[in-house]
């Protein structure tokens, strides 16, 4: 089991170089295919004052505009790929919304891995895609890189966040070719004997048992959130283990409502200083 095919996400130039970079630098080695895919709307409505009808020359220049965007990302996406040496192919689409990442959806679905870098919330970037279309809809894992869009290469320590969730267990499943080439895994466990899925005595123990089947060494690690929070305490656990990687279920604190993210989901989306991969 690897990686062969993985769809990147590019919301906007700024995507294009540490995504690419940090892609080639996987991909080193390895036979792999990158698809990068750029959203744009495909139609604008602009009504003119005082009689609100349609003003044609404003809606044109906005259609020229989504043109030359298009145009630009994928001269810079298919220079960096040869720059890189990379197999690859540039899909732009239309979408009502012109949301990238909801664009992507159809591609996602035939990737084995989908990547997006986090935006930069310093330097004011804001979250362009929809995220949680990837995560929700696109039935396969998702990377996310932070945004300097750092990846290790090689990957050789990561954590999984564990509690036992249909969603935990799907993500670190995903996340197989890469616990399999890793030199560290550890399976941390916040507060065992809270969670309804985790056996608190032999917390760990069975998903420890199935990945040594699969020749990767686990450690298992249970912590304590204390006074602070979940998201605090795998985070606490990250930085002592030095993890290149953290791979986590994502799902919203009380599974609710799907399309929200929950308190650990969002607090690793916002502000993880490692990749994280997340499945649903």
């Amino acid at each position: 089991m690897a990686y062969h095919t993985i769809l990147a996400v590019y919301s906007s130039q700024a995507d294009v170089a540490p995504l690419t970079s940090a892609i080639a630098d996987f991909a080193a080695g390895r036979d792999l295919h990158l698809i990068g895919c750029h959203g744009e709307p495909s139609q604008f409505v602009v009504l003119s004052a005082p009689i609100d009808v349609p003003d044609a020359a404003t809606i044109a220049a906005l259609y020229e505009q989504a043109d030359q965007r298009m145009r630009d990302l994928g001269a810079a996406f298919e220079k960096a790929c040869e720059t890189a040496g990379l197999s690859h192919e540039w899909r732009p689409v239309r979408s009502p919304g012109g949301d990238s990442a909801v664009s992507a959806l159809v591609s996602a679905r035939s990737a084995d891995l989908v990547v997006v870098r986090q935006p930069d919330r310093a330097a004011d970037e804001d979250m362009a895609t929809n995220v949680e279309a990837l995560l929700f809809e696109g039935g396969r894992p998702v990377l996310f890189l932070p945004p300097n869009g750092k990846l290790a290469s090689p990957i050789r320590r990561v954590l999984i966040a564990w509690d036992g969730s249909r969603e935990a267990a799907r993500a670190t499943h995903d996340a197989l070719p890469l616990l399999k080439a890793a030199e560290a895994v550890e399976v941390v466990i916040v507060d065992p004997d809270k969670l309804p899925d985790i056996d608190a005595p032999l917390a760990g123990t069975d998903i420890a048992s199935c990945l040594s089947r699969h020749h990767i060494h686990v450690n298992v690690t249970t912590v304590s959130k204390g006074s602070g929070s979940t998201a605090e305490a795998i985070s606490a656990q990250v930085a002592a283990s030095n993890a290149d990687l953290v791979v986590m279920g994502a799902y919203t604190h009380q599974r609710l409502r799907e399309w929200l993210f929950g308190g650990v989901t969002r607090a690793f989306l916002e502000s993880s200083p490692v990749p994280v991969l997340m499945s649903r």
